[in-house]
C-alpha cells in the first residue's frame, strides 16, 4: 500500500498527503490452456506464451510425425476463434542440437569471425548433414541393415535420410532410423546386400538433406554506413522473417551485432555467436561468400575456391592445386601432416582420414567423392618430418546462390552488383546483358549476398521416455508452467495431447491438482468399451476433482498434411475441446456457463473410433466420463461432470469457475502484504472484493437474490483478533452460491378431463 506525502515534514510550510485509491481486482484471462510434448521448435525449459496461432508457428514450428500436439494446437486456434491462447512447455530427450553455420570476415584468406545458430535445437534449422566411412566386414552389411558400429550418433540421428554404397550405381536407400550403436535400417524392400553382390567395396555415404525446412541468412553492407557495418536478414523457410539493417563488429557500439541480435524481443529465430579476437576493422565483417576471382566474362564469374596454408606448422613454402572438382564436393579443410619432405597423411575435418599417405609431386585422390583431389607441389623451403600444412576448400553450393546479388569488384566498385541467375561449385552466372568485364577482373575481390542454409540440427525426440514429461513439465517445484504465476491468466487448463501414458496423466493431474488448475485426460483410442474405460479411469489413470476427460478422446480428421483429398487422420480431440470451452467462456465471460450441448459443437470431427455405437451415458455420465456425440448431424461436447473424488465438486464448470476465482484473487492481493494488520486496512480489502464479486452475480456466475445472498464476505473484527494479527494473518471468508446448470429437462405430461361449458 502506498501513501505519498508531499511539503514540509517538520517545518513551517503547506503538505499534501494523497488519499489512499481503490484496489480494483483485475479480472484473469478467460480460456487459456497449458500442453506439453513434442514441438518442431521452441526453447527447452521455458513458458513459450503463444496468445495466436501466428506466435505459436513463429515460436513452435508446425506438424510433426513424431506428434501430435502440433494438431493440438492448431485445432485449439481454429476452434477458439480468438479467445483464450496457449501455453507450452517443449520435451525433448536432451540430445536436441541446434543448426547453425560459420561466418567468415570479408578477406581474401577465409577468416572465421563468429557463428550464427539456431535459437533452440530441433531439424527446423536445418538437418543437412554428410557421413562416409567403409564399414569393416562384409557381414556388417545386410538387405536392410548396415551397422557402422559409429557408436558416437544419436538414436534416429540419419532417419529421413539417404544411404549410398560405393559400389551400388545410381541407388539410394531410404533411411528408417538408427541406433545408438550405429546400426542403420532403411526401407524393408531394399536389396542393399544382393545389390553390392561380389564389389569389393566397403565405402558408404549418409545424406540428411535441408529439402526447403531451414534457417537461411544473407548479409548485406549497411544500410546507414555501407562501408563499415552490416547487415542480417534471416529467412524461416525461404521466407524473410526478421533482419537489422544496421549492425556493427565494434563491441563498443550500440549496434553491437551480438547485442542486437540476442536481445531482440522479437527474435525466436536466430543466436549470435562473436568469435573475433583481433583488431576491429571494415574487413572483419561477414559475408556471405567472398573471395577472389580468377576468370571474368561478360555474364560468368570463376572464382578461387581454395586457399593453402603450406606452413601451419613449419616453414616449407610448397604449393597446392585441386585437381578436376564437382558439384557434389563439400566444403572443408584437410589438414596435412608429413612424415618425410615427400610423404605426407591427409585428414578431413568433415570426414577424417582420406584414405593412404600421399606424395608429394603426385595426385592425390582421396577415399570418398565429397572431398576434391589435390597436388601438393614442393617449394624453395622442402617440407619436413611433423611439419603441418591446410587445405582449405570452398565451393558455392550448387543452385544455391539463384536470385542473389553478385559485386564482383567489391574493392574498386563496392554498390556495383548484379544479379544471379545459375551457379555451380565454382562459377556464378549473372543476368543476360550484364557486362562485368567493365568492373571485374581477374584477381578482384568479390563478394556475393544470398541467403544460405544453416545445418546439424537434431530434433532430441528419439530418446524421450516418460519420466522426460514428468521432469520437464510436470515436477511441482521446477515445472515451466510454474512460470504462470504472475501473468494472471486465471485458470489454466493443461495437457500432454496425443501422450497416454499412464506415468505422465498421473503426473499431469497432481501437478493440476497442486496447483489449482485443471488437467484433461486422454483415453487411448483402441478403448471402445464403456465398462472398460470406465475401469482404465478408476483403476489405471485415478479420479481427481482436477481431472476432467472426454470419451472418445481421438476423432478422425481431414489429414491437414495430405496431398490427396479424402485421406484422414487420428488425432487427439484436446485442442478442440479446449478451443471450443475457451470460445464459450469467453463469450458467457466466466465459466459459469456448461461447456458443453448442442452448441458446443466441434466441426472439424469426421468420424470417431467407437464408429456409430451409442454410448450409454446413463453408465458414463454419473461416474464424470463426459462424451462426445453426434447431434443434428454434429459432434458436439456432452456432459459436465468432472472425474471427482469428492461429491461437492461433481460439476466440471463450478470447479473451473471456483479455480478461476482462486486463481484471480492469489494474483491481485499482493498489494496488502506487509500492509498495518488493523481494521483500517480490511476496509479497502472488503470492498475490493465485493466489487469484484457484484459483476459475477449480475451475469448469473452466482446465484441469489441479492449480492449478499450470492457471494457472504466475512472480513472484520470477529474474525481476525488480537492473536491472528499478532501472528501476521488477515483473514477473509467468502462464500459464493455458485451458477447451477440444467443436466436434465423433465416434462410432466397427462391427459385432461372433461369439462363442459353451458354458457
Amino acid at each position: 500500500m502506498v501513501q505519498r506525502r508531499y511539503g514540509p515534514v517538520q517545518g513551517a510550510g503547506v503538505g499534501v498527503q494523497e488519499l489512499e485509491g481503490d484496489k480494483p481486482i483485475e479480472p484473469g484471462a478467460l480460456g487459456w490452456a497449458g500442453y506439453a510434448g513434442i514441438l518442431e521448435k521452441g526453447d527447452v525449459g521455458k513458458l513459450l506464451v503463444c496468445p495466436t496461432k501466428a506466435s505459436f508457428a513463429k515460436k513452435c514450428g508446425g506438424y510433426l510425425a513424431d506428434s501430435l500436439l502440433p494438431d493440438a494446437c492448431f485445432d485449439f486456434y481454429s476452434q477458439a476463434a480468438g479467445a483464450g491462447g496457449l501455453t507450452l512447455v517443449r520435451v525433448t530427450d536432451g540430445n536436441e542440437h541446434p543448426a547453425e553455420a560459420s561466418l567468415f570476415c570479408r578477406k581474401t584468406t577465409r577468416t572465421l569471425m563468429g557463428t550464427l545458430k539456431a535459437k533452440n535445437g530441433g531439424r527446423w534449422g536445418g538437418k543437412e548433414a554428410k557421413y562416409t566411412a567403409d564399414f569393416a566386414s562384409a557381414g556388417d552389411l545386410l538387405e536392410t541393415t548396415l551397422d557402422t558400429e559409429v557408436t558416437t550418433w544419436d538414436e534416429d540421428e540419419w532417419k529421413g535420410g539417404w544411404l549410398e554404397l560405393e559400389g551400388v550405381a545410381n541407388k539410394r536407400y531410404p533411411v528408417l532410423g538408427n541406433t545408438a550403436a550405429g546400426v542403420v535400417s532403411v526401407a524393408s524392400d531394399s536389396k542393399m546386400k544382393t545389390d553390392l553382390d561380389a564389389d569389393p567395396s566397403k565405402r558408404y555415404y549418409l545424406t540428411l538433406d535441408n529439402e526447403g525446412k531451414q534457417l537461411s541468412y544473407e548479409i548485406r553492407d549497411g544500410v546507414e554506413l555501407p562501408a563499415s557495418e552490416f547487415g542480417l536478414f534471416i529467412y524461416v523457410d525461404g521466407k524473410l522473417t526478421i533482419w537489422w539493417e544496421n549492425l556493427s563488429i565494434d563491441p563498443a557500439s550500440s549496434r553491437y551485432w551480438e547485442n542486437v541480435v540476442n536481445n531482440d524481443g522479437r527474435n525466436d529465430e536466430v543466436e549470435a555467436v562473436d568469435l573475433w579476437t583481433g583488431a576491429v576493422n571494415n574487413d572483419v565483417r561477414p559475408a556471405n561468400h567472398y573471395g577472389v576471382s580468377s576468370a571474368v566474362t561478360a555474364t560468368l564469374l570463376t572464382a578461387v575456391i581454395h586457399q593453402f596454408d603450406p606452413a601451419q606448422v613449419g616453414d616449407g613454402n610448397g604449393t597446392a592445386a585441386l585437381g578436376t572438382t564437382t558439384d557434389i564436393m563439400v566444403e572443408q579443410t584437410i589438414t596435412l601432416t608429413f612424415s618425410a619432405p615427400t610423404a605426407f597423411t591427409a585428414v578431413s575435418s568433415k570426414f577424417g582420414s582420406l584414405g593412404a599417405a600421399g606424395t608429394v609431386g603426385t595426385a592425390f585422390t582421396p577415399n570418398n567423392k565429397w572431398t576434391p583431389p589435390f597436388t601438393l607441389t614442393a617449394g624453395t623451403s622442402v617440407w619436413a618430418a611433423a611439419d603441418v600444412a591446410s587445405l582449405t576448400y570452398k565451393p558455392f553450393v550448387a543452385d544455391k546462390l539463384i536470385g542473389g546479388s553478385l559485386y564482383p569488384d567489391k574493392i574498386n566498385a563496392p554498390r556495383e552488383k548484379y544479379r544471379i541467375v545459375d551457379n555451380t561449385h565454382k562459377a556464378i552466372t549473372v543476368s543476360a546483358g550484364s557486362v562485368l568485364t567493365l568492373s571485374g577482373a581477374p584477381a578482384d575481390e568479390f563478394m556475393v549476398v544470398a541467403p544460405l542454409e544453416l545445418s546439424g540440427g537434431k530434433d532430441g525426440i528419439a530418446g524421450i521416455v516418460d519420466s522426460d514429461f514428468e521432469n520437464q513439465a510436470w515436477d511441482v517445484n521446477s515445472s515451466p508452467f510454474n512460470q504462470l504465476r504472475g501473468k494472471n491468466l486465471g485458470l489454466v487448463k493443461l495437457a500432454a495431447p496425443g501422450v497416454t501414458a499412464t506415468v505422465v496423466q498421473k503426473a499431469g493431474v497432481a501437478y493440476a491438482e497442486a496447483k489449482n488448475h485443471q488437467y484433461r485426460y486422454e483415453i487411448p483410442s483402441a478403448k471402445i468399451d464403456e465398462v472398460d474405460v470406465d475401469t482404465y479411469i478408476n483403476d489405471t489413470l485415478g479420479r481427481s476433482d482436477f481431472a476432467v476427460v472426454s470419451f472418445p478422446s481421438y476423432g478422425y480428421v481431414n489429414d491437414p498434411q495430405a496431398t490427396e483429398p479424402g485421406r484422414l487422420k487420428l488425432v487427439s480431440l484436446t485442442g478442440m475441446v479446449h478451443g471450443r470451452e475457451a470460445r464459450i467462456a469467453n463469450d458467457w465471460i466466466g465459466y459459469h456457463k456448461a461447456e458443453a450441448g448442442v452448441d458446443a459443437v466441434l466441426p472439424s470431427v469426421l468420424k470417431l473410433p467407437t464408429g456409430e455405437a451409442i454410448l450409454n451415458e446413463e453408465y458414463l455420465n454419473p461416474k464424470g466420463i463426459n462424451v462426445v456425440k453426434k447431434a443434428k448431424g454434429r459432434f458436439v461436447l456432452w456432459g459436465d461432470r468432472t472425474l471427482w473424488s469428492d461429491p461437492a465438486w461433481k460439476w466440471k464448470h463450478q470447479r473451473e469457475q471456483m479455480s478461476y476465482y482462486e486463481q484471480v484473487l492469489i494474483e491481485n492481493f499482493d498489494w496488502i502484504v506487509f500492509a498495518i494488520n488493523d481494521p483500517i486496512t480490511e476496509k479497502p480489502a472488503l470492498a475490493s472484493l465485493k466489487a469484484y464479486f457484484l459483476p459475477e452475480f449480475t451475469r448469473r456466475a452466482l446465484r441469489g437474490k441479492s449480492i449478499d445472498d450470492a457471494a457472504i464476505i466475512k472480513l472484520d473484527s470477529e474474525i481476525n483478533t488480537d492473536a491472528t494479527r499478532a501472528s501476521g494473518d488477515l483473514f477473509a471468508e467468502i462464500n459464493l452460491a455458485l451458477a447451477d446448470t440444467v443436466e436434465r429437462f423433465i416434462m410432466k405430461i397427462g391427459k385432461q378431463g372433461v369439462f363442459e361449458s353451458v354458457g
